[in-house]
């Protein structure tokens, strides 16, 4: 195991230290400790690391509680992979489901990291990935050139 994968696997070691349960199980668990708790179920080989305060809020579940974890790729291309857990769910119920969540949050990381590099850099760049439209390829649309 490389110097950089060590350090991946302690970044997750490291936060799943205290899972944030001082509750014994029975109460909701607070952002950092419902983190600490998914965190703490998800492969340290895998090469994820964890978003501390990164709070995007665009479910399509109103009352859901999302966790996030970010992946990166040699060619300097990094994913943000979520899981999403209703807002009422208890540290029990969570730790039950947690092979499911972490499951599915470890095949959004594998499915990243079997991307190509190439494909990675259009996901990065976006349009500006692709082939340019030349002037000729323009013409008849709307577009015109001023010079």
């Amino acid at each position: 195991m490389g110097p950089d994968k060590r350090s991946k696997r302690l970044k997750i070691e490291n936060l799943t230290s205290n899972t944030g349960d001082d509750d014994h199980d029975g109460g909701i668990p607070d952002d950092q400790g419902l983190a600490n708790l998914i965190a703490s179920g998800v492969a340290s080989d895998i090469g994820l690391s964890p978003l501390k305060g990164f709070k995007l809020n665009l479910s399509a579940n109103p009352g859901f509680r999302k966790v996030f974890f970010s992946a990166k790729c040699d060619c300097g291309t990094a994913a943000v992979l979520s899981i999403e857990i209703a807002g009422d769910k208890t540290t029990s119920q969570i730790k039950a489901a947690l092979p499911s969540l972490t499951d599915s949050l470890q095949q959004q990381a594998k499915k990243f990291y079997q991307m190509s590099c190439e494909m990675h850099e259009k996901m990065r760049l976006g349009p500006m990935a692709g082939p340019r439209a030349s002037k000729q390829e323009l013409k008849g649309e709307r577009w015109r050139d001023e010079s």
